[in-house]
């Protein structure tokens, strides 16, 4: 990976392309929106992974993010709240919701790199199956 710090932003040149980032949002990607995305990215692949060999069928996954920050220390991030909804019609699956977290938390390799420093929470609800705003017929 390589970057560049050029009129008040910083540009990474990635294998899938050129990346802006700055704590501008006009300017680019902010730090918190990549940091989470890393995240969101590595949990959410592997839970799709865990619930195809679990053999539950899903039509899509939505995650909400939420976060607790301490002003008094750089606005560090103390805490991530991951709230995902997983859309399937097998009903008889949601008591598996929890224990999938938990395999989620202890498999993802980014959520594992901050374990240690930010208190992350993996809520998983199981929904029925139906369009979300802006899905295509």
């Amino acid at each position: 990976m390589e970057f560049t710090y050029y009129n008040d932003k910083i540009i990474g040149q990635l294998e899938y392309g050129f990346l802006p980032v700055s704590p501008n949002s006009e300017l680019g990607y902010r730090p918190f929106e990549l940091f989470a995305s890393s995240l969101v990215g590595c949990s959410t692949s592997l839970l799709a992974n865990i619930l195809t060999k679990k053999r539950i069928d899903y039509k899509r996954i939505d995650v909400n993010v939420s976060a607790v920050r301490n002003p008094d220390e750089a606005n560090r991030i103390e805490q991530l709240t991951f709230k995902v909804s997983v859309q399937t019609d097998q009903k008889e699956k949601a008591e598996q919701a929890e224990k999938i977290g938990i395999l989620v938390l202890k498999n993802c390799g980014m959520i594992q790199s901050v374990i240690g420093s930010i208190d992350v929470k993996y809520q998983i609800e199981f929904t029925p199956d139906q369009p979300k705003k802006g899905d295509v017929a």
